[in-house]
């Protein structure tokens, strides 16, 4: 049975990603999925499809199975994609890409779906910022990036900024979540993105790491989202990347409950670390791990404006170990 707190957290969490590792579908096969799930009862759990601006690109040709599939749709209100941009290693090089990408989409969207929304985007943060020296030049990388947005028509959307993670990361995350917050007070558009894994072992982030992000955007009141390596509720073992998976109960439920009980880093740190189920708990009303609470008002907040959503390469994996525990 599903209860409102469980609704309100699993709510659009799910931002799909077929096409990555480690299902490494390819377009036809990941958007036919995504059309599929669409249509599931499970839908509500559903986000976006995540795609390359490259990959994008391959809905021009009328064609292709997966453009075919996107006809059939069309102007339905379920067509969402959250895009992975170019990018670049300088900012320099990061404008001139953006606005390839986006003169790309707005192309696509004019000539073919009014409809079509791609509101979401993600890209990794230029090279030349990661310097402690570049507070400045990053605040103008984010207020340059906006008005190109802006300039093209795409209001309203969000860009979420994926920092390295490496033995600089409190001041990097830091950085980052005060900037943004700096950027967005003034009329950006960005978010901070964590990756969470991977299939090597070195690309997982420790509890630790990701505790701090989690803290300083909750701090810094600005949205969070995470992608890959969350295909499963709990943290555990997992043989088959030969190290411990984190968990997206683990990862949402600590920043709802952060939101909810003004935890601090080390507290956020023993929820990510938690392995065992049954502390993650739904009732009707609130969701609770351990003598922690949320009610469903402010885990709907938490989700709305701070900790979004996650990219995973499986639909399947999450609601079906959910299922699996009992939880709905």
């Amino acid at each position: 049975m599903k209860t409102n707190a469980f609704i309100a957290f699993m709510s659009r969490i799910i931002d799909y990603a077929g096409m990555f590792p480690p299902a490494g579908l390819n377009l036809e096969e990941a958007f036919g999925n995504y059309a599929g799930y669409v249509k599931s009862e499970d839908e509500w759990m559903l986000s976006r499809f995540v795609c390359t601006i490259k990959t994008f690109g391959n809905f021009f040709d009328t064609k292709n199975p997966a453009r075919i599939i996107l006809d059939e749709h069309k102007g339905d209100n379920w067509i969402k994609f959250t895009i992975l941009l170019t990018g670049g290693n300088s900012p320099k090089e990061f404008y001139i890409n953006l606005e390839k990408d986006l003169k790309l989409l707005k192309k696509f969207r004019e000539e073919n779906f009014d409809s079509l929304s791609a509101d979401s985007f993600e890209v990794k943060l230029p090279k030349e910022l990661h310097r402690k020296s570049a507070g400045k030049s990053m605040l103008k990388f984010l207020n340059e990036s906006a008005l190109i947005f802006n300039d093209l028509g795409f209001y309203g959307c969000r860009m979420y900024i994926e920092p390295p993670v490496n033995n600089d990361y409190k001041y990097i995350f830091e950085k980052l979540a005060e900037t943004i917050a700096e950027s967005d007070h003034d009329g950006g558009n960005a978010g901070f993105k964590l990756r969470t894994g991977g299939v090597t072992p070195e690309v997982f982030p420790s509890p630790e790491q990701i505790a701090c992000a989690l803290n300083v955007c909750n701090l810094n009141k600005i949205e969070f989202k995470a992608t890959a390596g969350l295909h499963h509720p709990v943290r555990h073992y997992n043989d088959g990347v030969n190290t411990k998976m984190h968990g997206f109960l683990n990862v949402f439920g600590a920043g709802i409950l952060a939101l909810a009980n003004n935890l601090n880093e080390r507290e956020i740190k023993y929820i990510l670390s938690d392995e065992n189920p049954s502390n993650f708990i739904f009732d009707n009303d609130k969701f609770s791990w351990k003598d922690l609470r949320a009610d469903s008002e402010t885990i709907q907040n938490a989700r709305s404006n701070f900790v979004t959503t996650f990219g995973s390469c499986s639909f399947d994996e999450p609601r079906d170990d959910l299922k699996a525990l009992g939880m709905f």
